[in-house]
């Protein structure tokens, strides 16, 4: 009877998640644009559902596809769409105890999500004119700069704790002290998993990413902002779990009555934490990610990150 409740609880907490996780997607993507503009010295109101708008006014549309990798173009963003909300499921936002937090591994959900881009990319390369194939080619050049940044950033956490999973490294971090000294290199390698993740054209943004859309309508072409803006969200939560553990509630086995409390305070907790997140991206998208050599910055200040944390982990193990 315990594991049954245990299971229904799981359940319902997947599915809260995984609801707020698709329905702030496009209002964090609105937030990160308006705060951009601001930053550049434009004005505006916040209009959060305003990205809902153009998505479902874009779903609407009809359109005709170039006969030219029509097959691919048309299918890579339900696949892309498919393998973020695989990732997404395993990425713990307000509460651990979801369904099947025990394959939550860090390399699988960093390898999903990373994927998931490059899939979105090969939209431009299926399409068969120049100027689309030149500029997805260019964006995968600079995903692959980023792998060794990546891989750094997973290992860090695998060697500061004993679990391999997201949810065994928040269940470790909340319930030891630090003496260890490992919140700040936990920390950095968030900073380097929403470097990697988060780049000029995330959230469907900019001129790169309108380009590679070009063969698309109707409800492909909402099907890849939409991916675009949960890819985005994810790794913001991905390296907001790395950052701030202590906002993850850890459900009472026993059913406490006071659960729902505890998850509505998570909820607003996790939604401070994103909406802090999502000021952050804006201004690395202005200040850092402006110059033309984005992919060779983004990769060199993730690596740092990542080198810091491992310098940091070890230089903590020896004198702590």
């Amino acid at each position: 009877m315990g594991a049954l409740a245990a299971g229904m609880q799981g359940l319902l907490l997947s599915g809260m998640h995984l609801v707020l996780m698709m329905v702030m997607a496009p209002v964090c993507a609105r937030i990160i644009a308006w705060c951009r503009q601001g930053l550049a010295g434009g004005g505006g109101p916040v209009a959060p559902l305003l990205r809902w708008r153009m998505i479902a006014r874009i779903w609407g549309r009809s359109g005709m596809r170039a006969a030219s990798g029509a097959g691919v173009t048309a299918l890579a963003p339900w696949v892309a769409l498919s393998m973020v909300l695989a990732a997404v499921l395993l990425v713990p936002s307000f509460s651990l105890g979801m369904m099947g937090e025990d394959g939550s591994d860090l390399l699988m959900v960093s390898g999903l999500l990373f994927a998931a881009t490059a899939l979105l990319h090969v939209v431009g390369l299926a399409s068969g004119q120049g100027r689309e194939g030149r500029m997805a080619a260019m964006l995968l050049v600079g995903m692959m700069l980023l792998v060794p940044a990546l891989v750094m950033a997973v290992a860090v956490p695998w060697m500061a704790t004993p679990g391999k999973t997201i949810a065994g490294l928040v269940r470790f971090m909340r319930m030891t002290q630090d003496s260890a000294g490992i919140r700040g290199p936990l920390a950095l390698a968030g900073g380097a998993f929403i470097l990697v993740g988060v780049d000029r054209v995330a959230a469907g943004g900019g001129r790169a990413f309108n380009v590679m859309m070009d063969n698309l309508a109707g409800p492909d072409r909402a099907v890849m902002l939409f991916a675009r803006d949960l890819v985005t969200l994810a790794w913001i939560t991905l390296g907001g779990d790395l950052l701030w553990p202590d906002a993850i509630v850890i459900p009472d086995a026993t059913g406490s009555p006071r659960l729902f409390v505890g998850m509505m305070a998570a909820i607003a907790l996790w939604g401070v934490r994103t909406l802090g997140l999502c000021g952050v991206v804006a201004c690395l998208r202005t200040f850092v990610m402006a110059s033309g050599q984005v992919a060779r910055l983004r990769a060199g200040l993730a690596l740092l990150c990542g080198c810091l944390a491992i310098v940091l982990l070890f230089a903590g193990r020896e004198f702590g």
